[in-house]
């Protein structure tokens, strides 16, 4: 019974020492540098993971207006002045500190934003630790939803 349990804990450390050797192996040979574009798996793995703290969080309340041709435009003129210079502000053309973070910013005047409005609204407002994006809590909520239906092209939510 004892020689079983050892035979066990044995074949356990020798697996986990295993792992830590090929995951420490593997990871130095991983450019971490800001310059290097992040792999398939990290992407997705950071996505997924994002994806599901957020909904997590999900408000109980959703819009809180009803978007009219104003509203799209004053979303226009902040994100001009305030996401412009790392999402893009020309269309087409990668944001001039576009490749300087890691992960990369979404560069919605190349692609537009399809999660869902609040969403968008809520990552605005609160910022995403360890990629860049701040949290812009100045900004109410109705600007953040304003800029959120901006970056999705949008004149009504997406919930």
């Amino acid at each position: 019974m004892i020689d079983r349990r050892y035979k066990r804990l044995t074949a356990f450390l020798v697996i986990t020492v295993f792992a830590a050797v090929l995951g420490a192996a593997t990871f130095t040979a991983v450019d971490v540098s800001a310059e290097a574009e992040p792999s398939w798996l990290e992407k997705r793995l950071a996505s997924v993971l994002l994806d599901m703290k957020l909904r997590a969080n999900r408000p109980t309340k959703l819009s809180p207006f009803t978007p009219t041709e104003q509203d799209i435009e004053k979303g226009s003129d902040i994100y001009r002045e305030q996401c412009a210079i790392c999402h893009g502000a020309t269309r087409g053309r990668i944001a001039p500190l576009g490749k300087s973070f890691s992960p990369r910013p979404p560069q919605f005047v190349i692609e537009p934003a399809d999660g869902p409005t609040w969403m968008d609204a809520y990552v605005i407002q609160h910022g995403v630790r360890w990629s860049g994006m701040p949290a812009f809590r100045g900004l109410s909520e109705t600007d953040a939803w304003r800029v959120a239906l901006y970056v999705e092209g949008r004149s009504k939510p997406k919930e």
